[in-house]
């Protein structure tokens, strides 16, 4: 009688430790599941419609890169731009367009070539770069006919490090 206690004891023991294990494994698969999820609902790096007031909702510095995918500069700056694009998730907005493809996503916006890049603080205010970033990096700074300044932009690539540098100079933190 004892042996056959000791049994159904050690059966216990067994599907416990078993129950356990599929339930630690379930809740891991869980949370692959609900990761997987969260990473869906990022915001795209490249946009299909021009709307300032989406690009501006996450309440985030934004980047408004246009391109073209048959652009030679535009597709050397690709690797660079998707990189902080990533790096930077939920601390700055990177949006892209090829507006070769597609004219009516540069919003409007002035583009004499390309790859061109708009620059706007969290608030939609236009970016007011320093003078050492003037200098080493160059903007385009349009104003109204009352001399507001109203947009910066800058043409040609821009590295990975000089998008680090100009949202620092902005104010972020990254």
């Amino acid at each position: 009688m004892k042996k056959g206690i000791k049994v159904i004891i050690v059966i216990i023991v067994l599907a416990l430790i078993l129950g356990v294990f599929f339930i630690k494994r379930g809740q891991e698969k869980s949370t692959a599941v609900e990761a997987a999820a969260v990473q869906e609902e990022r915001i795209p790096l490249e946009y299909t419609a021009f709307d300032m007031q989406e690009f501006l909702a996450p309440g985030l510095p934004l980047m408004l890169d246009m391109g073209s995918a048959s652009c030679g500069p535009c597709m050397q700056m690709k690797p660079d731009l998707e990189a902080f694009y990533n790096e930077t998730y939920g601390k700055v907005s990177v949006r892209y367009a090829d507006i070769w493809a597609n004219g009516s996503l540069s919003g409007g916006f002035p583009a004499y070539a390309v790859p061109v890049q708009y620059f706007f603080y969290a608030d939609g205010t236009p970016y007011v770069p320093s003078k050492e970033m003037m200098e080493s990096i160059g903007f385009q700074l349009y104003g109204t006919s009352e001399t507001e300044h109203v947009l910066t932009g800058h043409y040609g690539i821009l590295t990975k490090d000089q998008m680090y540098a100009i949202f620092r100079d902005m104010g972020v933190d990254l």
